[in-house]
């Protein structure tokens, strides 16, 4: 992880961050930052501006709390909506940020804004009505209502709505409750309580199923599988990733936000100002596995053993850097570059150079007699050797599980 840029956009805190659809598969595409200031600003990361244009919101529509483009991830984004403490929702012209429409949101605010993949439909949560709004993003008006009662009781806000890739199923949270539905049917997939407050959640799929991950506000990072493993609603599973902190009061440690980057990987931000990319695929696993499976453990090589304690792992922090500047995170964006083919390349390029490595220096062993033999150099080979060895192993074994999965 590197800072590119760090520098005061807004006057007062920034309410939400959303990108872009990318226009190319190797730059991201547009950033749109809304701020306490009542102002929107964009930012072309291509070019580094830290601020390619500013747009003032209406002034009686109250501060904008949270954004998303339509559509969310397939070029070009022609639309943008913003949800408003007013409870207001603007649905903006990306090409000139004009207003497009105006829809009667919320009764006391927008918590939370999702588009469908499509970017033709998208959900909004409210503040304190305790309801969920489809609207029809074509039309420009509202297309169903649902009303959640046990939010409404609570008068606790909708924090966080997504959709997952295929908008097939979408996930929202309040205090400590998390649900995900089918789209087409409505039936809960998943209804749950954790231990704590949940900031935000996202949805994570990959071969091995749909699931859960949610920021709390103790410090603790569920993990929750969507769909029940036996077919059944009474069984469900789920898993700690990280612990709760000891402490009465998380403080400093806090989950604020997290954001889905590939599969079972995130990436999160806490109050202290610490940005970390995880891997989840270690919860994911434990999850799936039956408790026999867990608990049966058998003669294994030394490579084996190794890969296992890898697996053992419920979350593997891939990176996580601390910011400096002194103020703590309130939103995230995230975006990635898939290039996990040349990773494969590489990998594959070095066994190649080991393995001719190798053939040298057996040639020189045979050749003893007649050439002096480089100790060091037939070391370094066998050294690399095994490395590479171990590598292409660990990703036979990874391809195995995803086609069995």
């Amino acid at each position: 992880l590197e800072l590119t840029f760090a520098t005061p956009i807004h006057q007062g805190s920034i309410r939400s961050l959303s990108l872009a659809a990318p226009s190319s598969p190797d730059k991201p595409g547009t950033i749109l930052s809304c701020g306490y200031d009542e102002e929107l600003k964009t930012h072309d990361w291509s070019k580094k501006l830290h601020s390619s244009g500013q747009v003032r919101t209406p002034a009686d529509f109250g501060t904008p709390t949270c954004s998303a483009f339509a559509p969310p991830t397939t070029a070009p984004s022609t639309h943008c909506l913003l949800g408003f403490s007013g409870g207001k929702i603007v649905v903006y012209k990306k090409r000139d940020w004009s207003i497009q429409h105006v829809l009667e949101g919320h009764k006391g605010g927008v918590a939370s804004v999702a588009v469908h993949p499509t970017g033709r439909i998208a959900l909004t949560g409210g503040m304190i009505d305790g309801t969920l709004k489809l609207w029809d993003l074509t039309r420009g008006r509202i297309a169903y209502t649902t009303k959640l009662p046990s939010v409404s009781k609570r008068n606790e806000a909708v924090d966080s709505l997504e959709w997952s890739a295929d908008g097939t199923m979408y996930g929202w949270c309040s205090g400590n409750r998390v649900t995900v539905k089918a789209t087409d049917s409505g039936k809960d997939l998943l209804d749950a309580e954790v231990p704590s407050r949940i900031n935000e959640l996202v949805l994570m799929e990959g071969g091995q199923g749909v699931f859960v991950a949610a920021a709390c506000n103790d410090g603790s990072l569920p993990v929750l599988a969507v769909q029940a493993l036996d077919g059944s609603q009474e069984e469900r599973r789920a898993i700690l990733a990280i612990e709760p902190v000891d402490n009465p009061v998380a403080g400093e440690e806090r989950f604020k936000c997290i954001r889905k980057i590939e599969a079972y990987r995130v990436a999160t931000c806490n109050s202290a100002g610490v940005v970390s990319v995880m891997n989840l695929e270690g919860a994911v696993r434990m999850i799936l596995s039956d408790l026999t499976d867990e608990n049966s453990q058998g003669v294994q090589s030394d490579d084996e053993n190794d890969s296992e304690e890898d697996e053992e792992l419920a979350v593997d922090i891939v990176e996580s850097v601390q910011l400096g500047t002194g103020a703590r995170i309130t939103c995230l964006a995230v975006w990635y570059s898939n290039d996990s083919v040349e990773v494969t390349e590489d990998i594959e390029n070095l066994i190649a150079t080991v393995d001719d490595a190798t053939t040298e220096a057996k040639g020189a062993k045979r050749k003893q007699d007649e050439v002096d033999m480089d100790t060091a150099t037939v070391e370094k080979a066998r050294s690399l050797v095994k490395q590479a060895k171990k590598i292409k192993k660990k990703s036979q074994r990874k391809k195995k599980r995803v086609a069995e999965a």
